[in-house]
């Protein structure tokens, strides 16, 4: 809410000694021709892969419309056997009850859509139903599931109530159970490690709430209220079984979000846990005993920190196997000795790799038409901004070529209180491939370095923000990476704000501008806003937004179209839901008037974030014309 983002975008151990990764599936040598959009952004050809209890095989979607198919685990080589459903439905989730038996969501569109749970042989497409099929609820989510008992819990809206139910499932005979039933205002439910719903987390006007009950039998009390975004704000709760304590995210004194332990029925923070010293937590994972197990931040890239020491050595073992990439367990066998794990860098969108007995085999690439492409590094920077503050970020430097004197293409991240990490971009990489340097800088009002980063960019829209997105650019040219003199900034959502603030406000630091969903009105924006906010809380967020600038237009591109001098690209999708296509159509509107030249399109039926492939490669191709305009890689 108030935050516009855009596409950015175990137990067991094995023995350290011996690893080995077998080469990826032969191919043609590799082909040095940088990726065409298209490739860049293909669909992924396999998706929610999840390997069966004996190791044996692995179901996955695959393909551009998702269908699952089946894999020999064994002979990784061999190509995925569809997995034929009725006509008509397609599988919201599926997982493996036992070897040999998957067990599906299954969901019929129409005039009235029903889903039904139904368990499917792989071997010979035998499926059959278990319990009656009900109308599609809004929103089903799988939040426990138990093979050995022999259960699952299921969180479902039932069209009626806009909080939703949880629902246990009898795997043997089908049967639905209602469990807890809907409760005005709560959104989520807390599930423990034996299956049993603990507590519930919701929010009525602008205060938050816990309801709690320590037990099956057990009526939920208000464990905790205050009001939303008040310090400290919980971001994870998990309660351990049989007990009122349990463990949550919070933020520190530091201003770092830390783990620390809970007490459910007091609604009170415990002791710390651990605090990481650069980064906020992401999450966290209770082993089987009910302790943490492992945490999840992002500093320069994401990591897992795991307590348990059969888990560490493990990912231990699998970041020797696989170097300098990102490494994670997506299932395992029941025995452990057969991992199924995501691998990727910010220059591989990933593959999924079968590790047994320190070998790492590939299965299967997320994006093969990329494999032997020449796609460039990515690296972590850091600079000082103006006034001294560190601001981190990313480097994509174009394969091939020195690092001197090269074009640059600044892409500052959405949000704007969100942050950029290494990960795969196809964006960047386009434009990597046409010779350009990308930066991507975690200004400041970025999140995941704790409080105080983000309270740094309270009321520096088009100020202490853009400024440090400036800096970068005059710290790189000082460091003879690129020439100063060939830069654009290119951007989507607050990126785009920032790049169309640019072309309005700046005309020595870049040469062009490019816009994607940018915001152009920024009083016209909130406007927008306000119907999803209380009235407390939209003051707030008007108040983080301005700041101290005279008023809104002050620090809006539209107010400034007259002093707009160099080249600039604006697209929008019209069916935005986030940042409405006006905002573009406004500053398109402006320069039209004033007999300004520069590039307008809209995208039939897009939101906030690109869906179809064909457009966003239209999108890039055209970045890529306007860029070879004015700013040539």
């Amino acid at each position: 809410m108030g935050v516009w983002l855009v596409r950015l975008r175990l137990a067991g151990a094995a023995a350290l000694a011996s690893v080995l990764v077998l080469p990826a599936h032969a191919g043609a040598d590799p082909d040095r021709t940088p990726p065409s959009a298209a490739e860049l952004l293909a669909a992924p050809a396999i998706e929610e892969p999840e390997l069966s209890p004996d190791g044996a095989a692995i179901v996955a979607r695959t393909g551009p419309d998702g269908r699952l198919a089946l894999y020999d685990a064994l002979r990784p080589d061999l190509s995925p056997r569809p997995i034929a459903l009725p006509q008509g439905e397609r599988a919201e989730w599926y997982l493996w009850l036992a070897p040999g038996r998957l067990l599906a969501s299954l969901t019929r569109d129409g005039a009235a859509p029903t889903t039904r749970l139904v368990e499917i042989s792989p071997a010979d497409g035998g499926l059959v139903q278990l319990g009656r099929a009900r109308a599609a609820g809004m929103g089903d989510e799988l939040v426990h599931v138990d093979r050995k008992a022999g259960f699952l819990l299921l969180k479902s809206h039932d069209g009626r109530h806009d909080a939703p139910a949880v629902w246990r499932i009898d795997l043997a005979t089908g049967a639905f159970t209602q469990v807890v039933a809907a409760q005005p205002h709560v959104r989520d439910w807390l599930v423990d490690g034996a299956g049993v719903v603990r507590a519930g987390m919701g929010e009525k006007g602008d205060r938050s709430f816990l309801v709690y009950r320590r037990g099956e039998g057990d009526r939920f009390g208000k464990a905790s209220s205050a009001p939303a975004g008040t310090d400290p704000e919980i971001a994870q709760f998990a309660p351990v079984q049989g007990s009122d304590q349990g463990y949550a995210l919070a933020e520190a004194p530091s201003g770092r979000i830390a783990l620390y332990g809970y007490d459910f029925r007091k609604g009170k923070l415990g002791a710390l846990v651990y605090e990481n010293d650069k980064a906020d937590l992401d999450g966290f994972e209770l082993g089987p005993d009910g302790k943490p197990a492992g945490v999840a931040y992002t500093d320069d890239r994401d990591r897992m920190l795991w307590f348990d020491g059969a888990a560490r050595a493990r990912q231990a073992m699998l970041d020797a196997v696989l170097p300098g990439r990102t490494n994670r367990v997506i299932s395992a066998s029941d025995d452990q000795a057969r991992l199924l794990v995501y691998s990727a860098t910010a220059s591989d969108p990933g593959s999924y790799y079968l590790v047994e007995k320190g070998v790492a085999r590939r299965f299967a690439a997320i994006n093969p038409a990329l494999d032997g492409k020449p796609l460039s590094p990515v690296t972590t920077i850091s600079y000082a901004a103006r006034d001294g503050l560190k601001i981190q970020g990313y480097l994509t430097l174009p394969a091939g070529r020195d690092a001197r004197d090269l074009p640059l293409i600044v892409m500052p991240h959405g949000g704007p209180f969100a942050r950029d990490g290494w990960d795969y971009d196809p964006w960047v990489q386009y434009l990597a491939g046409k010779g350009y340097a990308v930066l991507q800088p975690n200004y400041r009002g970025s999140t995941g370095f704790g409080r105080a980063m983000i309270a740094r960019g309270d009321g520096e829209w088009g100020r202490g923000m853009q400024d440090d997105v400036d800096d970068g650019v005059r710290w790189l040219a000082g460091q003879g990476t690129i020439d100063a003199k060939r830069v654009c900034i290119m951007g989507a959502s607050y990126g785009g704000y920032a790049a169309m603030w640019a072309a309005a406000r700046d005309n020595r630091t870049y040469r062009c501008a490019i816009s994607y969903a940018g915001i152009s009105d920024v009083r016209a924006q909130l406007d927008f806003d306000h119907k999803t906010f209380e009235e407390r809380a939209f003051r707030a967020w008007r108040h983080r937004i301005q700041g101290r600038a005279p008023s809104l237009e002050a620090i809006s591109p539209v107010s400034y179209a007259a002093g707009l001098a160099m080249p600039i690209l604006i697209a929008h999708g019209t069916a935005d839901q986030t940042v409405p296509v006006d905002q573009s159509e406004r500053l398109h509107d402006a320069l039209t008037r004033l007999g300004k030249p520069h590039e307008f399109v809209e995208y039939r039926g897009e939101d906030h974030t690109m869906r179809d492939p064909a457009n966003e490669a239209d999108f890039l191709a055209r970045v890529g014309k306007f860029l070879d305009a004015h700013n040539p890689g």
